[in-house]
């Protein structure tokens, strides 16, 4: 029979053995979590630091495909519009000189003033579209409205801008984005759609804000377009999505042959996109 101090001596020895090794395995763990924190945030540094840079470089491609859809816009403007409008001016003019009486003149120095008057209203709605910072000045209502203005100047279609009061902004960045959805809606409807009339509403609902553009075109069947290679068609549908997305939001289109077009964006209210922080 061992000795009653050897025994104690023995369950010391072991227990001091027992703590060292639950002490390095803690310790190893200890480590091993701390370096797999760190491999995952420097991970996620990464991928947020490549959002990012995605997300600034999709702000710069809007607003310079906003810039190009503002140039062609005033092109045509200034062919269609104001080109008809100094022509007629000018005929006007070449009457008044051959005026014989004041009861000639009178009538076409009245047309002549109108028509200069719309002139002059034309050159200020393209001194705005020449204005690159406009929905950082004005914000998102005000370029809608202006959009909707422009688009109602063209005779194409008649456009209409409902806006609930007193509506929260969400920013430059993710207003120009979404801007340029928008236009790229509006030229899809004016490319495909053959549409009379078109309804631009703007709201918030649930802390989210609600866009919608609805027309009154042919429609289209979305699955058969989205089935297609971005080749054939539908890089302009998927363009939207991917962009709604970016800001937080998504995009849904509701149409089908023979009935129209309802596009709506849902982006959050109130707090900045994450990967823009």
């Amino acid at each position: 029979m061992l000795p009653e101090n050897y025994r104690m001596g023995d369950s010391v020895y072991v227990l001091a053995v027992t703590s060292t090794v639950v002490f390095l395995l803690l310790a190893v763990f200890i480590v091993s979590f701390a370096l797999v924190f760190q491999r995952r945030q420097l991970e996620n540094l990464r991928e947020r630091s490549a959002l990012k840079a995605a997300y600034e470089e999709e702000i710069l491609k809007a607003q310079i495909e906003m810039q190009n859809q503002t140039l062609q816009a005033i092109g045509r403007e200034l062919h269609d519009n104001i080109g008809q409008l100094l022509s007629v001016t000018k005929l006007y003019l070449n009457q008044l000189e051959d005026a014989e009486d004041l009861a000639q003149v009178r009538p076409l120095t009245i047309k002549t003033n109108g028509v200069i008057d719309q002139t002059i209203s034309g050159v200020r709605a393209l001194s705005k579209s020449l204005d690159g910072d406009f929905i950082r000045d004005f914000g998102l209502i005000e370029t809608l409205a202006f959009e909707v203005e422009r688009l109602n100047g063209t005779g194409r279609l008649n456009a209409s801008l409902r806006v609930q009061p007193d509506m929260q902004p969400l920013g430059f960045e993710r207003e120009i984005i979404l801007f340029r959805m928008v236009q790229e809606a509006i030229n899809n409807l004016l490319k495909h759609a053959q549409a009379r009339s078109l309804h631009v509403s703007l709201q918030t609902r649930d802390g989210q804000l609600l866009l919608q553009l609805e027309d009154d075109g042919k429609g289209f069947d979305y699955e058969g377009v989205m089935n297609q290679s971005i080749v054939n068609s539908g890089a302009g549908l998927r363009n939207m999505q991917r962009r709604a997305e970016l800001i937080g939001g998504k995009c849904t289109i509701d149409t089908a042959p023979g009935r129209g077009t309802r596009i709506a964006f849902v982006v959050p209210v109130g707090r900045a996109v994450a990967l823009a922080a």
